[in-house]
């Protein structure tokens, strides 16, 4: 008997419809963002294995990886002559060794940022390994942070180098006997050495060879010896992290003793600047043969000398430059104006740019600044207009300009708080000695009133030993003021508009003003800074103050 299959066509054909009219196509996705670094799942030989005789280690992860840079970011302790050989094998590292091995030598491999994982890119902040070719593990540990010595910040990615020795030449020619690698918040722990007294240093390692002989490596170093301690039973736990011995480094690059001046600037017609390479205390200039005659600007930092010509220099001028003891000899050549290119280009014609950067600003006189020193005016005229909803007022004040070198002059105007002003001064009042000359001047502001500025008043409480120390407020990377203390002192900084400032004290040890760095081979550290403890946020109409207790 044969079964027989009926199908209404009509009955499929529409059900079909209607699956396909109701169906969505949706593009898969790939789930949520991978943010979670790789994580190693196991070692062989494990972790803290003793009696190693392998060739080899292997490290399996949760997830495939990529290296990164293990050439720097792997540290071996003790260093090895030979860098091992890396390969990766799945979702495993297998690190050969490709010299023998010390006996009796416990041995730590610290990964730095070194594993990645294959899509994401996130990265393994840390991952220690040890292993002994002896009987048992050392169990002794030095740990400490590293601070930038200028700005207290962290120091990360310092190279911690520790030495048996006690040669003031370990870390220039040297390889340490253990070293390690500062985290991000400028933190490093040496486990697993052996008991003893051992020197120590941090090195921005530049050409990663574990020594100091680079002029612009930064180094942080003890004086004194530092004796390890043993690892209590589980040192990894927070709790008892905390009781064992933490010790502070502070980091610098050392100043540069070589005077040297750059090729010279000629950014203008009739500018020209002399940079050093370091600071100088004393300058001075002897023409050879006809020059022209100029202004002379040292800058706050004494390290660049900058000139305005009075007459436009037509031909090569020399000088001999002398700074400190260094003498060069300098050939100043015409400025050459750069021409308009491409069709159509027309010369602009240049005016000389005043400018007026504080109008507004409450009971400080306006200023005006020129880009180039300006001839002697006998008189001449400023409009002051203020804005009022009924009435326009209009004051005219007369300057002059006196024949010296003249960059900024103060305008003593009277203004009224919360009003709007203008300020108006003609063209072709002033010449520079560059030949230009200004547009008509006028600028529009509105004076401030008390009630929009914070106060801070900072007692500062200094160690009595004779010292001076500097303190200083500071707005972002802008230092506002700095002041010489020699006792403690309370000081009132006022008109500050409303933001975050930071405050910091250096001990100037040599009396120079200026906080220096230190010096590795003199054994001299850097002069000790001291940060306020938190920013300092300052609000309108309302006076802070805080104590700055400085305890060296």
């Amino acid at each position: 008997m044969v079964k027989k299959h009926i199908f209404n066509i009509g009955i499929i054909a529409t059900m079909v419809a209607s699956l396909v009219g109701c169906a969505k196509i949706v593009t898969p996705t790939g789930g949520p963002k991978d943010n979670t670094a790789p994580k190693v799942v196991k070692t062989e030989p494990q972790d803290g294995t003793v009696r190693f005789d392998e060739k080899y280690i292997k490290i399996y992860f949760d997830e495939f990886i990529t290296l990164n840079n293990p050439t720097e970011n792997v540290m071996i302790s003790p260093p090895l002559s030979k860098a091992p050989e890396y390969t990766l094998q799945g979702k495993s590292l297998v690190i050969r060794f490709k010299e023998p091995l010390q006996p009796n030598t416990t041995y730590n491999m610290v990964f730095s940022d070194c594993f990645k994982d294959y899509h994401e890119s996130n990265a393994l902040n840390f991952f220690h390994y040890s292993f002994s070719t002896g009987d048992s593990l050392d169990d002794y540990m030095i740990r400490g942070n590293i601070l930038d010595a200028k700005t207290l910040a962290p120091a990360k990615d310092f190279y911690v180098a520790l030495y048996k020795g006690d040669a003031d030449s370990l870390p220039l020619t040297s390889m340490p006997n253990y070293v390690t690698k500062s985290l991000s918040d400028g933190s490093f722990t040496l486990k697993n050495i052996t008991q003893g007294n051992y020197k120590i240093f941090a090195i921005k390692d530049i050409n990663s060879n574990f020594r100091y002989d680079m002029p612009n490596e930064e180094i942080a170093f003890l004086e004194e010896s530092v004796a390890a301690f043993r690892a209590l039973p589980d040192s990894t736990a927070d709790s008892l992290m905390s009781e064992l011995p933490m010790l502070t480094l502070y980091s610098f690059i050392a100043a540069d003793s070589v005077q040297q001046l750059s090729r010279y600037e000629n950014p203008a017609a009739g500018i020209y600047k002399f940079p050093y390479k370091i600071r100088f205390a004393n300058f001075s200039a002897k023409p050879v043969g006809k020059v022209p005659e100029y202004y002379e600007l040292i800058n706050p930092t004494h390290d660049t000398v900058t000139w305005y010509l009075k007459s436009t220099l037509t031909d090569t001028a020399t000088f001999i430059l002398t700074a400190d003891e260094r003498s060069d000899t300098v050939h100043l050549t015409p400025f050459k104006e750069k021409q308009p290119t491409g069709r159509g280009r027309v010369k602009q014609i240049q005016k000389l740019d005043v400018k007026f950067p504080n109008a507004g600003e409450y009971k400080n006189p306006l200023v005006m600044q020129f880009p180039y020193p300006v001839l002697p005016v006998d008189s001449f005229s400023l409009w002051l207009y203020s804005q009022q909803k009924d009435s326009k007022d209009t004051v005219v004040y007369h300057y002059h300009i006196p024949d010296s070198f003249m960059l900024e002059m103060l305008l003593p105007i009277e203004v009224t708080e919360k009003k709007s002003y203008s300020v108006m001064i003609p063209d072709s009042v002033f010449f520079g000695y560059n030949g230009l000359t200004n547009d008509t001047l006028k600028v529009q502001f509105s004076t401030k009133s008390i009630k929009d500025y914070g106060t801070l008043i900072m007692n500062y409480q200094i160690p009595d030993d004779g010292k001076a120390y500097v303190a200083t407020l500071w707005y972002k990377d802008n230092i506002l003021q700095e002041d010489i203390l020699k006792s403690s002192k309370t000081i009132t900084y006022q008109f500050l508009n409303p933001d975050t400032y930071r405050v910091s004290v250096f001990c100037d040890e040599n009396g120079n003003g200026r906080w220096d760095p230190g010096d590795y081979r003199l054994k001299r550290q850097p002069e000790k800074m001291f940060a306020f403890p938190r920013n300092i946020s300052i609000r309108a109409y309302w006076d802070s103050e805080e104590t700055f207790l400085i305890d060296n």
